[in-house]
């Protein structure tokens, strides 16, 4: 009979930490540079929400169209670049917006110190990721709203991500570029300057998480697991002040304690803790990227965004009480 417990007990043992192993999903996500929506995955990988969920998560260091083909080719799950996520949508690739972090792009344009105006762009050139990504985008709106032609009067010159552009800043090999929160105020601290808020001249996303349309289809209980988990890294981030500042001091390796309180601060005030926002603010950043594209086909908002995922995670989260 003891033989028998003993090996009824093994049997189970072996049994649940095969179903462990099997229930430990990876995902993998694309990220162009550490951004809040980078900060919610670190914090929900930091504090166990994704390990709730049964998902490992791993970020990958991608700009944004080449995050897309890898993600079209179902080798990355997701990625944060929201922007290019809109564009390429608009276009007709199939890609949707599963979460919106943030609806409002943090950007700022920033130049050598020598340069006091947007006007003093004509003729230089600007360094953006890719040609088509939301930076581009963004620098294009704020170039003819300050009456430069953005195809004749500037050259916008894809060198990469954050970790190009600034060496390439510091050293004058570019004149000017849109940093985000973190590194605009980094470079503001070393003397360059800013020009514009890019908030003040285009509605675009910059936070969140896209994936493919065939992604959704295939693994809509996977999608809407690690969505619950980001999200709560997302209020973690939004309601533990500290901690969260923790986190990204460690992210940005940065030991500027001033500087990153300011990054936190800013970044703090632009999140959509919901994870999505109004359908109005939605169809116009649609409506204004076929413009910037221009399409001339009818989009709704469901061609291009996918929010089941989050408002279901945000109801569920709420109505059980969750606190980070």
């Amino acid at each position: 009979m003891n033989r028998r417990r003993i090996t009824c007990l093994v049997l189970v043992i072996v049994l649940l930490f095969a179903v462990e192993s099997r229930a430990i999903e990876n995902v993998r996500v694309a990220y162009p540079s550490i951004s809040t929506s980078v900060f919610c995955l670190i914090i929900a990988q930091k504090e166990g929400y994704l390990k709730e969920e049964g998902i490992e998560a791993q970020l990958l260091s991608i700009r944004g169209e080449i995050a897309i083909r890898t993600t079209l080719a179902g080798e990355v799950d997701f990625f944060t670049n929201a922007g290019s996520a809109l564009a390429a949508a608009v276009r007709g690739v199939p890609v949707k917006i599963v979460t919106v972090f943030q609806d409002k792009p943090g950007w700022d344009l920033i130049a050598q110190a020598d340069i006091k105006s947007v006007a003093q762009l004509r003729g230089r050139n600007i360094a953006v990721m890719s040609p088509e990504g939301s930076l581009a985008v963004v620098a294009r709106e704020i170039l003819r709203k300050n009456g430069i032609d953005p195809t004749k009067d500037v050259n916008l010159v894809t060198t990469g991500g954050d970790e190009v552009r600034f060496p390439a800043l510091q050293t004058t090999s570019i004149p000017a570029t849109l940093f985000n929160t973190a590194m605009s105020l980094k470079a503001q601290k070393e003397g360059f300057t800013k020009l514009a808020v890019a908030s003040d001249y285009a509605n675009l996303i910059e936070g969140g998480l896209s994936t493919s349309s065939d992604r959704i289809k295939q693994s809509p209980d996977k999608i809407f697991r690690f969505i619950r988990a980001a999200l709560k890294g997302l209020n973690f981030f939004v309601s533990k002040r500290e901690p969260s500042i923790k986190y990204m001091t460690e992210a940005l390796r940065m030991n500027d304690r001033e500087l990153i309180n300011a990054i936190y601060d800013l970044q703090a005030k632009l999140v959509l803790r919901d994870g999505f926002t109004d359908d109005k603010v939605l169809q116009s950043m649609i409506d204004e990227m076929k413009k910037t594209t221009k399409v001339q086909r009818d989009i709704k908002i469901s061609d291009i965004f996918d929010l089941t995922f989050v408002k279901k995670a945000n109801e569920e989260i709420k109505t059980s009480g969750w606190k980070p």
